[in-house]
């Protein structure tokens, strides 16, 4: 989160903790907020990475950390390992740019790299392979590009290492299912026959003698990578690390979602949109051609779980471990949408998931700069950039309490803002079960239990810990408007109102505003735990998955207050 400067940030400065708190506590200080919270930011300790969280359902969402590489008993060079209780999934990663594939005129790989110990190395590099379309047949719209198919066989050649694992026999398994889905699918969405994919390479990266796979030197540049080149229209992969690292961190859906998104490459250049780019470079930036891949791999995983196919196990619990797999590969915060080497925060990467989930493959070719709204920003202040967007939680809780505070008056008028506290006229107990936030009917506030709210701040970071008190506010309305705080519709609405919240401090032209990554630590929350859904007595709906809490975030943060709540 993004604040404005306050006296206290000025006062506390070189001086010891006593002296700030007494600064700040001092009569007529201007910076004490009335309800207490804020304190000197140098009073809060982030080093511990090993928390105790009170909440089973936290515990158990954070039960996998990663393993050691399939056969192996030592770590792996491509990622560090330490008991956690927080899944790597969600940490933000860093990734430096490798050289493009030879014969891949808008291809990029990345190779994340971790900067500290703590943070797991891990991505799934895209190589950019673009091009719009002709919609014919049965299509009524036309998408600006000149339509031309890829030079390849009817039938793909396929060339792979011996099966050596999970991972391996996924990813077989996957390219075929893919194959076989556009085979059928792009037709049905373009009025166009498929070309099936000349070569998929599963690549034995750690081979010293392994033949190099397409528009490369050598195997090892492909490690920790996955590509797709469209010169040779070929799909390829690490399967000596990246596969396994996948399978193991996200499941099957990790190795399906990185594959499905290369084959959305190859979608893109059967629709034949690199001669609309050569014209107008500007129409398609790297960050547009992959939210189209993304929204592809939307197209083909919504299919594999409406068609099951064997040796894929894939539900609505492996499509939230797809988002995650997104979430990971998400761009370092501060990259903007711009930037040459873009690929999408994970907001902006998860809605393009969900689009094509939702709607299908023609939406994903209609995707334009003009209708398309990506949320990457760079960081507004060196302020903001020193403290990586993070502010310390006291001064998050005092800052979010005086802005939904305003917020809900807009929303409530006539009605108090709900106060926020540690406590309140429910029992303890009762607030418990709604998990770090909670909203206590009897006295209409806003309650935090202060440990477990620090350990989501601390682990994923500010606006995860902001979006759970959003909805709690965004509970206090429902109630505050006639609709019941208990009952699955509170949970959807409370929901969609922490994104309606959010998408105020989106718009927000200066003072408390969204900082880079703060889109993306909502999501993570929302993927990792059912607790902005839950009720005001701690239900939830059982059926529903992170892909819905997703979805009504988005709603309200699109559509405002007037898509959540009845009659507005």
């Amino acid at each position: 989160m993004s604040a404005p400067p306050t006296r206290a940030t000025a006062e506390c400065q070189n001086v010891s903790k006593s002296t700030c708190r007494s600064r700040m506590s001092a009569p007529g200080s201007s910076v004490t907020s009335a309800s207490g919270w804020r304190t000197c930011s140098t009073t809060v300790a982030t080093t511990d990475a090993r928390t105790t969280i009170p909440d089973a359902a936290w515990r158990r969402a954070f039960a996998r950390a990663p393993g050691t590489r399939p056969g192996s008993s030592t770590p792996s060079r491509r990622h560090w390992f330490r008991t956690v209780t927080v899944p790597d999934a969600i940490r933000p990663v860093r990734v430096r740019r490798n050289r493009s594939p030879a014969g891949g005129r808008r291809a990029m790989m990345c190779r994340v790299s971790a900067p500290m110990p703590r943070w797991v190395a891990v991505v799934a590099a895209v190589v950019v392979a673009a091009v719009p379309v002709l919609l014919g047949g049965a299509c009524s719209r036309v998408v600006p590009g000149d339509a031309r198919a890829a030079t390849a066989p009817a039938t793909a050649a396929i060339s792979a290492v011996p099966p050596t694992g999970p991972a391996s026999e996924v990813a077989a398994t996957t390219v075929a299912a893919l194959q076989e889905f556009w085979r059928q699918e792009f037709p049905a969405a373009f009025g166009r026959e498929w070309t099936d994919i000349t070569t998929f390479a599963a690549v034995a990266t750690d081979d010293p003698d392994a033949t190099a796979p397409p528009c490369t030197n050598r195997a090892a540049d492909l490690a920790d990578q996955a590509f797709y080149c469209p010169a040779a229209d070929a799909v390829a992969w690490d399967a000596d690390g990246l596969m396994p690292l996948l399978q193991d961190r996200f499941g099957p859906a990790g190795v399906v979602v990185v594959l499905a998104h290369e084959v959305g490459h190859a979608v893109q250049t059967r629709l034949g949109i690199d001669a609309a780019q050569e014209r107008g470079p500007q129409r398609y930036p790297t960050i547009l051609l992959e939210a189209m891949a993304d929204c592809y791999a939307g197209v083909a995983i919504a299919h594999l779980l409406e068609e099951p196919v064997a040796g894929l196990p894939l539900g609505p619990a492996e499509r939230d471990d797809a988002m995650r797999a997104l979430v990971g590969f998400r761009d370092p915060v501060g990259v903007e949408p711009g930037d040459q080497s873009a690929h999408g925060n994970a907001f902006d990467r998860v809605s393009a998931f969900q689009d094509g989930h939702r709607d299908g493959a023609v939406r994903c070719a209609e995707m334009t700069v003009d209708n398309r709204t990506f949320t990457q920003r760079r960081f507004g202040s060196e302020a903001d950039l020193a403290r990586g967007g993070n502010l310390p939680l006291r001064d998050l809780l005092a800052f979010v309490e005086d802005d939904a505070g305003r917020w809900f008056t807009d929303l409530a008028p006539g009605r108090d803002a709900p106060r926020l506290s540690s406590g309140g006229a429910c029992p303890p107990e009762r607030l418990a079960t709604q998990g770090p936030a909670a909203y206590c009917p009897d006295d209409g506030g806003v309650a935090v239990d202060l440990a477990a709210i620090e350990d989501v701040h601390r682990e994923i970071g500010d606006f995860a810990a902001a979006t759970l008190v959003a909805g709690r506010y965004g509970m206090a309305a429902l109630d505050a408007v006639g609709t019941s705080p208990v009952g699955r519709p509170a949970g959807a609405g409370a929901t969609c109102l922490a994104g309606a919240y959010t998408g105020r401090l989106l718009e927000a032209p200066d003072g408390f505003r969204l900082s880079p990554g703060d889109l993306d630590e909502a999501v993570q929350v929302l993927l990792l735990a059912d607790w902005v859904a839950r009720d005001a007595e701690g239900a939830s709906d059982p059926a529903e998955h992170g892909f819905e809490r997703i979805t009504r975030f988005r709603t309200g943060l699109l559509d405002g207050p007037a898509g959540c709540l009845p009659g507005r």
